[in-house]
């Protein structure tokens, strides 16, 4: 990669992106069953017949076999081709933003493991702790060379535990005392473990940017869907659907939005 021409660098990076898409369907399906994501291999859901591997090629064999398996001809969710498709797209969009760099090996991996909690807790309302447990401790050991937590040295050590810190405690206070007032259960603790992962990738910064913008987000949708649905506000989405997304900008581009913010505050500051 150090070496390929720019176009031949992009497609190669897609293809990454499509085959680690493949794998993170498994880790979605099995995962909030606590099953393993390495045996057995690959099956369909239905009948469990083994997917051999020129039919389990990222998108084009769902769409070869019209989204059914060929064995017993159920379908198969539309849901794979989008994660395999989804994943290649973030891949080679955060490769053109940094090219091979350190932000390129923090965001892409932070980025494959929002792909993975948004669909778990969109199918199972479940955030497994194998991502955000191993997500916390992946920010800690990677924080040394985090350029997104700001300047090298032990500025970045200290930027990944209060980002931690605040992630996990202020969405926990938040859900603590909204549960006490309202007598109902506000968010899950996989909700907390989730922004503590955040919060040790991304920083402080990063979790007041990803806490606000997955709750207006979050607000919006739930607004919007109660009259489809019939029910209340609070049963209507999963937080962790919007913290995910919400997390990923925030990685990015959170210490430029507030930059910019502070420069409106403080012009020519």
């Amino acid at each position: 990669m150090l070496h390929l021409p720019e176009p031949i660098g992009a497609v190669f990076v897609t293809l990454i992106g499509l085959v680690v898409g493949s794998f993170l369907n498994v880790c979605i399906y099995r995962l909030p069953h606590g099953l393993s994501v390495v045996h057995p291999g690959s099956r369909c859901p239905s009948c469990k017949t083994p997917i051999r591997w020129y039919r389990n090629i990222p998108v084009l064999s769902w769409l070869v076999l019209r989204g059914r398996c060929s064995a017993c001809r159920a379908g198969i969710s539309v849901r794979y081709p989008i994660v395999e498709t989804l994943t290649a797209a973030l891949t080679l969009w955060i490769w053109l933003r940094y090219g091979l760099s350190a932000e390129f090996a923090v965001a892409v991996p932070f980025a494959w493991a929002m792909i993975v909690l948004f669909f778990t807790d969109l199918d199972t309302q479940l955030l497994p702790d194998v991502v955000t447990l191993a997500g916390v401790a992946a920010g800690f050991a990677s924080a040394w060379f985090n350029p997104f937590l700001g300047e090298p040295g032990i500025h970045r050590i200290w930027m990944a535990l209060s980002g931690c810190a605040l992630g996990g405690g202020l969405l926990w206070t938040v859900g603590a005392l909204y549960s006490r007032l309202r007598g109902v259960e506000a968010m899950g603790f996989g909700d907390v473990k989730m922004m503590a992962f955040i919060g040790a990738v991304a920083g402080p910064q990063g979790v007041l940017f990803a806490i606000f913008g997955g709750s207006v987000a979050g607000a919006a949708a739930g607004w919007a869907l109660i009259p489809l649905r019939g029910r209340s506000m609070q049963s209507t989405l999963p937080f962790g659907c919007f913290l995910a997304p919400a997390g990923l900008a925030a990685l990015l581009y959170a210490r430029q939005v507030i930059g910019w913010y502070l420069g409106l505050l403080v012009p020519g500051g």
